[in-house]
């Protein structure tokens, strides 16, 4: 969410003084120096803070700010002292321009049925591709703009009339429509434990199409109220940015002024519109070999080929259950998997590749190879849930036809066992929930008070400023959207209604972060809050429809759907953490994992590590406010992994290097090129690869149309893909307590 720099000179604000303005102030002091009794000491004063000021701006133009700095930062001037958005978005406003029009609505339902449709589509695929803001907005502009030349007409509707073409296809159309559209990207955690709930290979237990309707609107709706609720705090300050709606202005700046002249930028001169037309085709051509044509490319694991049986080689070097020590890949899907790295601030990918190393790298092995947990029984990263045996665990064995947990069955059969990997992850999301409280009442605490008190502490920035002649939303709005969620309905069964508890408390800080996103971006061009918030409940039920209809025909129609072995990758990756969830927290249940003397005991003890890193780094933070020490984030270090399983060191290795490349190298020493490009190049790779993602299936993988030959079948007989584990059970054994010890 936070991204900004000490960038603050005249190209991106005017709240800390140049050279040229601390000479300037120098000789103003000088002549009233005799005017007041302390004139000497404010003087001095003054000059040493624009000296400093100045200072600051030429050493460290190009570095990041840390959200405790940024937040403290001046936003009186008529640009915003953070370059990002001082490089992206325009700093001025027409209220006058069309944004509530029929063209606007009309292309709303279009691509919000078609792409929330896709989403649906390719939410069960893994790595799963969410086609956003870019295609959307991609989409979207050449219709626009040709709609421009259809007849002037005006059509009478009662009282009222409009217009069939309001005329030039405006920026805050486009917008207004792009971000309708992004709520159709919001619902895969619902998706996920919908799949897991459905499918025959899960829990098969299909509640028809109504429930599916109603299980994503309302999951979706409550983090919608939220957002709103907390619009205040989390949209309104100039400092919390939502890095990925910077891409959004930046692109619309891009297609609605393509003739801009921009100076050269460090060396470049292409426009914005070439450079992003040219990287998208590039994109769609690389994605075309690592996706169809050389899919080995995709997780380029060459050790592994060399030694497809050596156990201890294939989980350090291997890219799918493995650690991927050496990660190559040319697939834009999985360097883009953890995260937008060309996006995403470059403190946050550090403390999140941190916590790989230290804990995936270096903890983890260790671990397994000594058998904790009996771990080296299993494989070492996965999403499944095994038996005493190593085998998948069988819940039709414990559960009755409810799904409900039969004790003596459970006690007959075997503990649920995880693996090495997803203890980890369950260990650092323990101690990410209490660290946050902690950190945000150390860090942010006097901040958000402030906030509380007074929506305005801390000033407007100009964004804001121009947002204020429009009508705000008034809360209730939002608060009527979560209490309709009151009236929804949860169906029997311990294991079900874990996982429906989980997605709704889950939807609520994921789908409201989105939302809030949405808010920022709508901020950005200034879109009307209240034409903003009708058009993102329209699309949120819109899109809810839709997304139940092809779900519905993704289960009637797609062979081996959710099963490992389907040749299109719909193998449902997320749908299965969600289930291996519920059986943990459901039909297991914490007690029987988590409590004394059962096996993962030791994890519970990170409830306690969380806080005392937290305060530990806060009190060198205090002694030592200066040094790399600020860009300790505790709580990103230790939630950043949540995504493993289903995703691997891997993908978060190649989010770390894309980032470092980008973000810290090009940023340092070609701020120019990167000021200018590098949000549009992630734009561009987005949109490349999301349209040759589509042209692919359809095209050929759904007529059954095969590319075989080595480049495609070479690593399947590695025990990296057959996920082999480093120990194994011998037939009609079993390791650990077996039944009536446990």
């Amino acid at each position: 969410m936070f991204s900004a720099s000490h960038h603050v000179g005249s190209d991106s604000g005017h709240t800390t003084p140049s050279a040229q303005d601390v000479d300037k102030t120098e000789k103003t002091e000088e002549k009233d120096i005799g005017q007041s009794k302390s004139s000497d000491i404010e003087y001095e004063a003054e000059r040493r803070v624009n000296l400093k000021g100045a200072e600051l701006y030429k050493r460290s133009e190009k570095t990041e700010l840390t959200p405790v700095e940024a937040l403290t930062w001046s936003v009186d001037g008529d640009q915003s002292p953070f370059p990002e958005v001082a490089a992206c978005v325009n700093n001025t406003d027409d209220s006058t321009i069309a944004c509530n029009t029929v063209r606007a609505w009309i292309l709303t339902t279009i691509f919000v049925i078609l792409l929330s449709g896709l989403n649906q589509f390719f939410g069960l695929r893994y790595p799963f591709l969410s086609l956003g803001y870019v295609v959307a907005q991609l989409l979207v502009f050449p219709i626009g703009r040709a709609w421009e030349k259809l007849p002037r007409w005006r059509v009478p509707l009662g009282r009222f009339t409009f217009d069939v073409n309001p005329g030039v296809f405006t920026t805050k159309e486009h917008a207004l429509i792009v971000i309708c559209v992004n709520v159709s990207t919001n619902a895969a955690y619902g998706l996920g434990s919908l799949a897991a709930l459905s499918s025959p290979i899960f829990w098969n237990h299909d509640n028809g199409a109504g429930f599916a309707f109603l299980y994503l609107l309302t999951s979706q709706s409550l983090g919608f109220g939220l957002a709103g609720l907390t619009r205040r705090w989390t949209v309104y300050p100039a400092a919390l940015i939502w890095p990925n709606s910077l891409t959004s202005t930046v692109l619309f700046r891009t297609l609605h002024e393509p003739k801009r002249k921009e100076p050269p930028a460090n060396g470049w001169t292409m426009s914005r519109y070439r450079f992003f037309s040219y990287f998208t085709i590039i994109a769609f051509v690389i994605f075309l070999f690592p996706d169809y044509i050389w899919t080995s490319l995709s997780t380029f694991a060459f050790i592994t080929w060399i030694f497809p049986t050596n156990q201890k080689v294939n989980v350090l070097f291997g890219m799918k259950s493995g650690l991927g020590l050496l990660p190559i890949s040319f697939d834009w899907t999985q360097i883009n998997y953890a995260g937008s790295p060309l996006i995403t601030p470059f403190y946050i990918t550090r403390n999140a590749f941190a916590v790989i190393v230290l804990f995936y790298f270096f903890i983890s092995p260790i671990l397994y190879y000594t058998n904790v947990w009996n771990s080296a029984y299993l494989s070492f990263l996965s999403a499944s849930t095994f038996d005493n045996t190593g085998k998948t665990y069988n819940t039709s064995r414990v559960v009755d036809k409810n799904l409900n947990l039969i004790p003596k069955n459970y006690e007959a059969y075997s503990p649920m066992y995880i693996s090495m990997s997803y203890s980890i992850t369950f260990a650092l999301s323990f101690a990410a929930v209490t660290s946050l409280v902690i950190h945000t009442y150390l860090y942010n605490g006097k901040d958000i008070w402030a906030k509380f008190k007074d929506a305005r502490s801390g000033g407007e920035d100009i964004h804001k400023r121009l947002m204020n002649q429009y009508k705000e939303v008034p809360d209730w709005w939002y608060l009527n959207v979560i209490t309709e969620l009151m009236a929804g309905y949860i169906w029997p069964g311990k294991p079900i209604a874990n996982m429906y508890v989980k997605v709704y408390g889950y939807n609520a800080v994921r789908h409201g972060m989105d939302f809030i996103q949405d808010l920022k971006l709508g901020q950005y061009m200034k879109i009307p809050p209240r034409v903003l918030f009708v058009g993102q409940i329209y699309s949120t039920i819109l899109a809810s429809a839709v997304q139940t209809g092809v779900f519905r025909w993704m289960l009637s129609n797609i062979k081996d759907l959710c099963k490992p072995t389907n040749k299109q990758r719909f193998t449902c990756n997320g749908a299965k953490t969600v289930y291996s969830a519920s059986l943990i927290w459901g039909s297991i249940g914490p007690q029987r994992m988590f409590q004394p003397g059962q096996v993962y005991n030791a994890i519970m003890y990170f409830f306690l590590i969380g806080p005392v890193v937290t305060v530990l780094v806060w009190l060198v933070y205090r002694r030592y406010p200066h040094t790399w020490v600020r860009y300790i984030n505790v709580p990103i270090f230790f939630n950043a992994a949540g995504l493993i399983p289903p995703a691997t060191t891997t993908q978060y290795s190649l989010w770390f290097i894309f980032g470092y490349l980008f973000n810290y190298l090009i940023r340092r020493r070609k701020f120019d090129w990167w000021k200018r490009y590098n949000y549009l190049l992630q734009a561009a790779m987005d949109t490349g690869t999301a349209l040759a993602t589509v042209l692919i299936f359809f095209a050929l993988s759904y007529n059954n149309i095969e590319f075989n030959w080595w480049g495609n079948t070479v690593g399947e007989d590695t025990y990296d893909s057959k996920s082999v584990p480093w120990l194994k059970v011998k037939n009609g054994s079993y390791f650990g307590k077996g039944p009536g010890e446990f």
